[in-house]
């Protein structure tokens, strides 16, 4: 406890934090440049002449640009893993290999993983993911090496912690 000495009359008495009505608690506060400028009447008013610019900025960019549309791409999905793509091109999380027909079922595919269990070559029609990691394997893994199920296929990291 803090003790404080304080003249009352001409006895001197020793007051107690606790004791004591007329001292505040203390705390600390941390100022920054948004609390300073929220106090500040002209300031925000500043900072909303600023916003409101720089939206209306922003809506006269938005309007005269005429192709906004025409940027866009469309993709279809198939329900059997298929997509297909409007134009030629690919979006970047796709790796992009030439299109070819996959080693192991012999259809023309353009995307191309590997097996995480044997690393062969997989493409999205012959590969299945983990149920636990969503990595890719290939349905020998399953079969052969007993990997899970059809309907619970498992790679061979996530066999290890079941």
């Amino acid at each position: 406890m803090v003790d404080t000495l304080v003249n009352i009359g001409n006895n001197r008495k020793r007051l107690r934090s606790n004791d004591s009505e007329t001292f505040l608690m203390q705390r600390k506060y941390f100022v920054n440049e948004k609390l300073i400028n929220s106090k500040s009447e002209s300031r925000m008013k500043q900072i909303e002449a600023k916003t409101m610019s720089l939206l209306f900025q922003g809506a006269k960019n938005f309007t005269s640009n005429k192709n906004n549309g025409k940027n866009l791409k469309c993709l279809r999905l198939f329900g059997n893993g298929e997509f297909d793509f409007e134009g030629d091109v690919l979006p970047s999380w796709i790796p992009k290999k030439p299109d070819r027909k996959c080693k192991k079922c012999d259809k023309q595919s353009s995307i191309h993983f590997d097996c995480i269990n044997c690393n062969l070559e997989l493409c999205e029609f012959c590969g299945i993911n983990c149920f636990y990691c969503k990595d890719l394997i290939c349905l020998n893994c399953v079969n052969i090496f007993d990997s899970g199920t059809i309907d619970n296929p498992c790679c061979e990291n996530c066999k290890m912690f079941e």
